[in-house]
């Protein structure tokens, strides 16, 4: 039997160089394991973290010096676990008995069938504080373990447990940081294509003729592909636009400026709105990864005709609102872009009178949920654009959005919320 002094010497040492050559807490707890079993020559070693959040064990490692016994292993049962560990956190000093099941110190434990039976065990503590145990074992009852054993034992527990504690706590703040640094590159990309979402849309409202043009866009915090625009091809006609683009982040972002670009130039190449969308539909197969495609209304306005010519590829229906406050639903149109090379889509058109408006919204705002799980839904909005559709375009976005904050309260903004009004000018 080698001294106890060069036991402990020789076991620190080979524990300090295979922490310097480790920086995971499980490579360390399976030297220790198996560094228990062989030294002190029982059939298992095993080692239990308390949980600091709830001060629960956590098995982390078991070693078997027997590997025919490994076939036939099952871990411990709550009973056994809960009777050791209680033990050792209100007890001073270890727990030693030859046959745990017939322990008169366990009542709760006598007659079950248990996977270990003889049992040394100790308490893995830090400045005092329990952290754990290790305990080593046999799976047949009946050895008496000796004072060698026990000293044995108390040697590894207590020159292991401050080097599991500083290894755990530091697996912990590395842990922490990679998640601040993934959370730092994630805000990072939120911001770029926020700022590539929000470069795209118009900063201020556009006239033609009697009319004016005037959108709002919320951004959720995951961006997704909303945008809207509105422009002059002439002196005649103007465009309106509002998209969706599926998607998050910044590749949603890209897909929504390679579709505002090619739309632009399509429009200004004096293309009617049927050519437009199928120009912009093969362009999104070209540009989208598989998958992906892009809701989208086209409107053209011809001021001076009155006359609204649009195309609507798979987005939420706009709505027009008459001079005496009737609605009218704009539902020509087709399949979204980017899913089929070959789709047709519907021309529609439409007078637009003197006191006539229109509103276009993506999904995010009748899709809007409280903490209820409740959506706005789309007759709250029609009864707000009925109702209030003939105050000037400003003042109704700031009503239409105050509604959707208001519904949704304190739960989380899931989607972009974007609306675009066309009004006629001086209403107040």
């Amino acid at each position: 039997m080698e001294p106890k002094g060069e036991a402990e010497f020789e076991f620190i040492t080979e524990l300090f160089a295979v922490v310097a050559q480790q920086t995971e807490l499980q490579p360390i707890l399976d030297w220790l394991a198996r560094e228990c079993t062989r030294r002190v020559g029982a059939d298992e070693c095993t080692i239990r973290l308390l949980r600091p959040e709830d001060g629960s064990t956590k098995t982390v490692i078991r070693d078997r010096r027997d590997r025919e016994l490994e076939a036939g292993a099952a871990n411990w049962s709550f009973a056994l676990k809960s009777s050791v560990m209680g033990y050792l956190m209100h007890a001073p000093g270890e727990l030693a008995t030859p046959d745990i099941t017939i322990d008169a110190r366990f009542p709760g434990l006598r007659g079950q069938s248990s996977v270990v039976r003889a049992l040394l065990a100790v308490a893995l503590k830090v400045d005092g504080r329990v952290t754990g145990m290790m305990t080593v074992s046999n799976a047949s009852p009946g050895r008496v373990w000796s004072k060698h054993d026990l000293q044995l034992l108390s040697i590894l527990a207590s020159q292991s447990a401050g080097v599991i504690e500083r290894v755990r706590l530091r697996g912990e703040s590395q842990a922490k940081a990679r998640l601040e640094q993934e959370k730092h590159a994630l805000d990072k990309e939120l911001l770029v294509a926020r700022d590539i979402q929000m470069s795209l849309v118009p900063p201020k409202p556009l006239t033609a003729g009697r009319w004016q043009m005037e959108g709002r866009l919320v951004p959720a915090r995951q961006v997704g592909g909303d945008f809207y625009d509105y422009f002059a091809v002439d002196d005649r006609r103007v465009v309106l636009v509002l998209a969706d683009v599926a998607g998050k982040g910044v590749p949603a972002a890209l897909l929504v400026s390679t579709v505002q670009s090619a739309l632009r130039a399509f429009a200004e190449a004096a293309m009617g709105p049927l050519q437009v969308v199928e120009q912009l539909n093969r362009t999104v197969l070209r540009s989208a990864a598989a998958g992906k495609f892009v809701t989208l209304f086209y409107g053209e306005l011809d001021h001076a005709a009155r006359r609204l010519r649009y195309v609507n590829a798979g987005h939420l229906h706009p709505r027009l609102r008459r001079s005496d406050g009737g609605l009218e639903t704009l539902s020509t149109g087709g399949m979204p872009l980017g899913l089929f090379d070959s789709t047709a889509f519907g021309l529609g058109e439409t007078s637009f009178g003197e006191g006539d408006s229109l509103l276009i919204i993506s999904d995010g705002i009748p899709d809007a949920e409280n903490s209820s799980r409740d959506e706005l839904g789309e007759e709250r909005v029609d009864a707000l654009w009925r109702d209030e559709g003939g105050l000037a375009s400003t003042r109704f976005l700031d009503r239409l959005m105050d509604m959707v904050r208001a519904h949704r309260g304190e739960a989380t903004q899931t989607d972009d919320e974007t609306a675009l009004v066309m009004s006629p000018r001086g209403k107040t």
